[in-house]
């Protein structure tokens, strides 16, 4: 790290840029559930200091992962920083970010038909879990990633991309609407309604789980079962940290495989462990 202090800037260390998107969201947020909140409907519930916390956190793992040196380091010098950033991203931002956020702030989009039909889709449980895996195989291809680590614009807006499809991904199990009867897997619109688009039935939120699982093991697999580097910018990058392309690769896999083993084996146990009055399967 002292390398990376010596000879970078304040500016491509730390981006004020990003410090400034976090203090905008943060404004945003508490102006929402703080002064404007009447503006959303009348007898709303105060949002608890605990869910304040979880979009507090989930800004702090946004910063980490966009804003400070481990973004310098996914940039120009190890695959495990860039697996550190993408877990970041995907398996701890999302669920911290849809804990924070009130119930009736999503609700409040219901009444916008744009935002109604974008959520119908994105969130659809089978879109959601299809999108992402694809997303994270097409990115992690190595000529994919090789051509986008040439160009910071083209790498960041991946890493937006990513982040999204995370949260769209985590949504059926994650989501802030509490309903009386759970989601199924597919949404079926009545006539003249506006169905919520909650969590689904926390049977299948187990089936959910177990094949979001599965379906990201062979890009691991993949990428781990190798007797040399094939990430080529990677490869030529300076090894300032002492390790060879090859342990660097497989180090980031490692790390991506364990985050995402304990993300999904903690939704699954909660799930699991979780009583309340809805049936498994309705």
């Amino acid at each position: 790290m002292a390398f990376l202090f010596k000879h970078y800037n304040f500016f491509t260390l730390w981006h004020p840029e990003v410090i400034l998107l976090v203090v905008i969201l943060t404004v945003i947020y508490f102006q929402l559930v703080g002064p404007i909140k009447a503006r959303f409907g009348e007898n709303l519930p105060a949002v608890p200091l605990i869910q304040k916390i979880y979009f507090m956190a989930a800004l702090l793992v946004f910063y980490v992962a966009m804003g400070t040196p481990l973004k310098l380091v996914a940039d120009k010098y190890l695959f495990a920083g860039h697996m550190i950033q993408y877990a970041l991203l995907s398996m701890v931002l999302p669920p911290l970010l849809l804990a924070g956020i009130p119930q009736w702030m999503i609700q409040s989009l219901w009444k916008t038909r744009f935002w109604y039909k974008v959520l119908r889709i994105t969130t659809n449980p089978p879109f959601a879990i299809i999108t992402f895996n694809i997303l994270f195989s097409f990115i992690e291809w190595p000529p994919i990633l090789d051509a986008s680590l040439h160009y910071d614009w083209l790498y960041v807006l991946e890493s937006y991309v990513m982040l999204f499809a995370a949260i769209f991904l985590w949504w059926p199990v994650m989501s802030p609407i509490l309903q009386r009867r759970a989601r199924n897997l597919n949404v079926a619109r009545k006539p003249g309604q506006l169905p919520e688009l909650g969590m689904i039935s926390r049977g299948y939120q187990l089936l959910y789980i177990f094949f979001n699982f599965d379906l990201m093991m062979p890009a691991l697999v993949y990428i781990i079962d190798t007797a040399r580097p094939f990430y080529v910018f990677y490869m030529h990058a300076p090894r300032i940290f002492g390790i060879s392309a090859l342990a660097d690769q497989q180090l980031g896999d490692l790390l991506m495989g364990a985050s995402m083993t304990i993300a999904y084996i903690s939704a699954f146990l909660a799930t699991y462990t979780k009583y309340d009055e809805t049936h498994w399967y309705d």
